[in-house]
């Protein structure tokens, strides 16, 4: 195992996947409803190094479970699920919506009716504006808002070593939040900061802390420091401009003054 995942080419890795569907059918026999491939492979892209991820889809109510091994090359996900669990799952909205929920959108039929995987993909994006917008404002406020005091107190504090993460936190989020914006979903995590920037509207000074996250510029905590506050500058321009009210966030919510 911990000599890691090592080349395998993809003929020899679908072979992999013919082995588990056999085994699914020979564990669940009657019971499945749908198997799917998701990630890399069921998008064609998966690279020498890449791992096998299917869902299969039972009869049943509440189940969740998920298999995860290592097969000699590299490694397999299998996720077992119940209808009414996928069907939530499919649903969900939060701040990894537009990673996460690719796996349905993408999602390659192996065995049962393609009207049910065209269901699970009208599910994604079915959510509403309000929907996006609630987990949007959660991560403004939960996340953005926490780690700019955090860079500020770095600098104020001389404790600068704090800031590269920083940016790469502000980075992969403010993705995320575009993705949502846009109601799209990313490849794969790996070109998430390169697909962002092929949105349009991006936040003022997203484009220039992204480019510094992608290639490593991050040495200088001042230059940082500064691409972050540009950024977050531009995110508060941005989310006005996408109609995202947070006047909630500006109340309190506790006591006397939550009833003033």
């Amino acid at each position: 195992m911990f000599a890691g995942p090592q080349p395998q080419d993809r003929a020899a890795r679908l072979r992999v996947v013919d082995k588990i569907i056999q085994d699914l059918h020979a564990t669940h026999g009657d019971q499945i409803i749908a198997i799917g491939l998701y990630g890399s492979l069921a998008k064609g892209i998966d690279a020498p190094f890449s791992d096998i991820e299917l869902f299969c889809v039972i009869h049943g109510a509440n189940i969740d479970c998920s298999h995860e091994w290592v097969y000699g090359m590299n490694k397999a996900e299998v996720d077992i699920y119940s209808e009414d669990v996928i069907q939530r799952e499919a649903f969900v909205v939060d701040e990894k919506w537009s990673l996460r929920q690719g796996q349905w959108l993408a999602a390659r039929p192996l065995y049962g009716d393609p009207a049910f995987f065209e269901q699970l993909r009208q599910r994604v994006l079915s959510p509403s504006p309000e929907e996006f917008h609630t987990v949007m404002r959660a991560m403004l406020v939960g996340e953005f808002y926490e780690w700019i005091g955090k860079l500020r107190n770095a600098q104020s504090s001389g404790h600068t070593a704090y800031i590269p993460l920083l940016a790469a936190h502000f980075a992969e989020f403010g993705a995320q939040l575009l993705g949502m914006a846009q109601r799209t979903c990313y490849t794969t995590g790996a070109k998430m900061l390169e697909e962002s920037l092929q949105f349009p509207n991006c936040p003022d000074g997203y484009a220039e802390l992204c480019r510094m996250v992608m290639t490593g510029q991050l040495s200088d905590p001042a230059q940082v420091a500064a691409a972050i506050e540009r950024c977050w500058a531009g995110l508060g321009v941005w989310v006005q401009e996408q109609g995202i009210q947070m006047d909630e966030y500006n109340r309190w919510p506790l006591g006397r003054s939550a009833r003033s």
